[in-house]
């Protein structure tokens, strides 16, 4: 189907206003809304209900502003894959994920995907998890691997697995020392209000992670303290491998510590606390057979951790 000047609907549709839209196109409100009523006469239906300010898509809206935004994605998709042909360009994998997720996942990942597509060149977008989600909506990435989001107006995903969230101690912390309990077996903590003076090590508090365990504080009246914020999953295993309070880290990540055998790890709650992760794109986008592929790779490592819904953030 050729649409003329589809950008002029897309237009209308971010900007939920035709006179909103027709001052971001530099065109007149009365041209740009003959054009919706030629455009929809055209197509036989009602794209947009007027009776709502601001603008509704109709349900027939829906499907056309879904098609238009997948057209315009295939069409990027072939420019850029018509130009790397052209300039014998490798083609590239841009793929968004937190600093820690990325140095715990990509070694046990990368070498098995670059052993089977090699002329692949794989891009790292590595920023803090509340954007990853942007990263992908925006197109930046091919796909982002995160808890996840909120906000799925823009975005699909696929459900990778839902991993345990352990709290982690140093093993001579009095309130732990003398029990055995590693990362493959760990035991359940019990009472949560046993930290309430202890230091915690704790993500952002808008962070999927860090909001998921105040609401679990909450249900188990647990007021933190002494709580120290860090963006890097990094500096609070550290931390705790010297011994300076309790952090809580998703299970898939621990292994690539290398102070296992300095610490003791523990399940949140009964049934044990459980966190979503997904693989996360943008809505109607067109994912390579390598794309596919180093997905796949990703669920596959991940099944080994995936602990089901037995509690999980939903």
């Amino acid at each position: 189907m050729f649409v003329k000047n589809p950008e002029y609907f897309l237009a209308i549709v971010k900007e939920r206003s035709i006179s909103k839209a027709a001052d971001r196109l530099y065109l007149s409100q009365p041209y740009l809304s003959q054009y919706l009523a030629k455009l929809e006469a055209n197509l036989g239906v009602t794209l947009l209900d007027r009776s709502h300010t601001p603008l509704h898509l109709t349900a027939a809206g829906e499907l056309f502003h879904a098609y238009l935004e997948r057209q315009g994605y295939l069409d990027r998709q072939l420019e850029s894959d018509l130009q790397q042909l052209q300039e014998k360009k490798r083609q590239q994998l841009h793929i968004g994920v937190s600093t820690w997720r990325g140095s715990t996942l990509l070694p046990d990942i990368l070498p098995r995907f670059a052993a089977k597509y090699p002329d692949v060149q794989v891009v790292l977008h590595e920023a803090p998890v509340p954007q990853l989600g942007n990263l992908a909506a925006s197109s930046v990435t091919d796909f982002c691997l995160m808890h996840t989001p909120g906000n799925l107006t823009d975005l699909s995903y696929e459900l990778v697995m839902h991993e345990r969230i352990l709290l982690i101690s140093h093993k001579d912390h009095p309130l732990v020392q003398g029990l055995d309990s590693p990362c493959s077996a760990p035991l359940p903590f019990g009472d949560l209000r046993q930290l309430e003076h202890e230091r915690l090590m704790m993500l952002p508090e808008d962070w999927r992670l860090s909001r998921l365990l105040y609401n679990t504080f909450n249900v188990q009246n647990v007021e933190p303290v002494n709580i120290l914020t860090t963006t890097n999953n990094t500096t609070a295993i550290n931390l705790v491998a010297e011994n300076m309070g309790f952090t809580f880290l998703p299970e898939s990540g621990i292994h690539r510590t290398p102070y296992m055998d300095r610490l003791s790890f523990f399940t949140v709650g009964d049934p044990p606390l459980t966190c979503p992760m997904a693989v996360v794109y943008k809505k109607n986008s067109f994912l390579s057979p390598a794309t596919r592929a180093f997905i796949a790779l990703i669920k596959d490592f991940y099944r080994q951790f995936d602990r089901g819904s037995a509690l999980s953030d939903t």
